[in-house]
């Protein structure tokens, strides 16, 4: 199971990927003590590290309002979803192209092709998705991470 939750107080999101555990933290710039403060609150790009290793950068994730896309870079490889107005998000993984049907109900289902994958919810402060191929484990984790970045920066 994959759980992303955000700590609003910490400014951090703590990530449980099946066994591995990750932390997920705004990048800021400055020094200045309350601009590190605003830029940590309103963050909307963010690096995750393992547990027990804050120095290593496992990955950055963002998130992109004005276009609705979400970027996840690992080491030199990228990736980006795609949304159109009325459709489904995609993105392209492995070679593959996936498609994430979301309700307005919280629920979403990432379909390869036409076979579902995994099947998630998605909270004000948490993300959970179960039931995926382990190969996927370790992006489905900065997707989650992504998606609740995206939940909290929705415009109200």
């Amino acid at each position: 199971m994959i759980k992303v939750t955000a700590k609003v107080v910490q400014n951090v999101f703590e990530v449980q990927a099946g066994s591995e555990a990750w932390i997920a933290r705004p990048v800021i710039h400055g020094t200045h003590p309350i601009g590190r403060r605003l830029q940590a609150l309103f963050s909307t790009v963010y690096t995750t590290h393992k547990v027990g290793s804050p120095d290593k950068v496992e990955s950055t994730v963002s998130y992109h309002a004005k276009k609705d896309e979400i970027w996840i870079q690992v080491g030199e490889e990228k990736w980006r979803t795609r949304s159109s107005l009325f459709g489904p998000v995609t993105f392209s993984y492995g070679g593959l192209d996936y498609t994430v049907v979301e309700k307005l109900i919280g629920r979403f289902v990432i379909l390869r092709g036409t076979q579902p994958i995994t099947q998630g919810e998605i909270g004000f402060r948490t993300i959970t998705m179960k039931e995926y191929p382990p190969e996927l484990e370790k992006f489905l984790g900065y997707l989650g991470v992504g998606y609740l970045i995206r939940t909290l920066a929705w415009p109200a």
